[in-house]
């Protein structure tokens, strides 16, 4: 029985400390760079690309603005979303009142 007990513990612990680690890591990286520079620029064609790198040397028309890189959500985040998502839909399971059907007469 004790030997079960470790184990979950240990179970518990781990998987709590991941989700911990997961958490500090992804804010950590929003904090640090929230943003990346993006370049708009036209080639000799005339094409307009865009792109997060320097365009090259013979680009025209060429703007730089600041975007928001992409950073995945904690895992803690996701997993709370889902129970919320999922109580949500078992409230309204529950809850909500059934019409009651018409009965016709012959």
């Amino acid at each position: 029985m004790q030997k079960v007990l470790v184990a979950i513990l240990i179970l518990v612990v781990g998987v709590g400390g991941f989700l911990y680690y997961d958490w500090h890591t992804k804010a950590k990286k929003q904090a640090a760079e929230p943003s990346i520079p993006q370049y708009s620029w036209r080639d000799s064609g005339g094409v307009r690309h865009f792109t997060d790198s320097p365009p090259p040397a013979g680009a025209t028309d060429v703007r730089q603005t600041r975007g928001y890189q992409y950073i995945d959500p904690p895992l803690v985040v996701i997993i709370k979303n889902k129970a919320v998502d999922y109580y949500q839909s078992i409230k309204e399971k529950l809850f909500t009142p059934k019409k009651k059907k018409k009965r016709r007469r012959n």
